[in-house]
């Protein structure tokens, strides 16, 4: 009977012991989910951007909260956008953008004010080389975006800047500059387009003429003929010709080259790319008035101008449109 009872009274006691675990377990849990849940929105708001960066790219900010319209697509450069408040009212918006860069992606932080200028942008990711694209980060580049207005897409220049959306590269580094103003770009456009609900502006298209072709005429007329050619005339007699060549592109889009030819010396005056749909700061480099210069003066001959570094098959699409016009010539009109 003793071994009875004593029994019982072991159950007894491990039963409260039991019951004692469980509530001190049910009270943990109600401890835990409290906190958890007080702590949410400051673990979410330190997982959205960091403080410090937050203050360099909207400088007054004291708070971030998610973008409450509707996100670009998945193929869109733009990743993340967020809000930033200042006593609780918007001031301004904060893009997270990643692009191509001259070796592998490049992620930049924008800050867009609602007064219409950058707050100021910073990169927070790339590998471009070191001493050369690297330098994108350094102040003495990206700096010149701070304060700018946004009225106007920011062109990347290799002088010292003449008008407020130009800004200057880095030497050696073209196509790196180019990825961080086309991030800062396309933030801009979103905000421009899909926040304050502007028309997008296209910008305008540049036109071959006699001056920008360094042609020698008075006058100039369109021919028929297999390729858009245009005849360049000085007092009626026939001083050369501007030959339009298409190759194709990295996604396989034409790439129509105008070329300029001066009739009397045979050789190319100048180039200029008139449609193209290539990555921006990188196949866009066939743009740039250092891939022209490359042609200007060269006999009218097959091309094989080294193509630009990271912009292979936008190079060599540009160098095929080139020499047809150069056949054409040749075949066609210099006879």
């Amino acid at each position: 009977m003793d071994k009875v009872k004593s029994s019982n009274k072991d159950f007894m006691e491990w039963l409260k012991l039991g019951l004692v675990l469980v509530v001190i377990t049910a009270v943990v849990a109600v401890i835990m989910a409290y906190i958890n849940t007080s702590t949410k929105d400051i673990i979410a708001k330190n997982n959205m951007i960091k403080q410090e960066d937050l203050e360099y790219v909207m400088a007054g900010a004291d708070d971030v909260a998610a973008y409450g319209g509707t996100m670009p697509g998945e193929d869109s450069s733009i990743k993340e956008i967020y809000e930033a408040k200042a006593g609780g009212s918007v001031m301004g918006y904060v893009y997270k953008v990643s692009v191509q860069g001259y070796k592998e992606m490049v992620d930049v932080l924008v800050g867009i004010k609602t007064d219409g200028n950058i707050g100021a942008a910073k990169v927070t990711k790339l590998a471009e080389t070191p001493g050369l694209g690297a330098l994108v980060q350094e102040p003495k580049y990206i700096d010149q975006y701070t304060g700018k207005p946004i009225a106007e897409s920011f062109k990347v220049v290799k002088a010292a800047p003449a008008n407020p959306n130009e800004i200057e590269s880095v030497s050696g580094a073209t196509i790196s500059s180019n990825a961080v103003a086309t991030a800062i770009n396309d933030a801009v456009n979103h905000y421009k387009t899909e926040i304050k609900g502007e028309a997008v502006v296209e910008e305008p298209k540049s036109e071959p003429t006699i001056e920008n072709m360094l042609l020698d005429g008075d006058a100039m007329e369109e021919m028929t003929g297999d390729l858009k050619t245009l005849k360049v005339t000085k007092a009626g007699a026939v001083t050369g010709y501007i030959v339009y060549g298409e190759g194709k592109g990295y996604y396989d889009t034409p790439i129509i080259v105008a070329v300029g030819f001066d009739l009397a010396t045979k050789k190319i005056t100048n180039i200029m790319v008139t449609e193209q749909n290539e990555t921006q700061g990188l196949g866009t480099a066939i743009t740039d008035v250092e891939f022209s210069e490359m042609f200007q003066g060269k006999d009218a001959q097959a091309q094989k101008i080294e193509v630009y570094s990271g912009a292979s098959v936008s190079s060599e699409g540009a160098i095929k449109a080139i020499n047809a016009a150069i056949t054409y010539f040749n075949d066609v009109l210099a006879k």
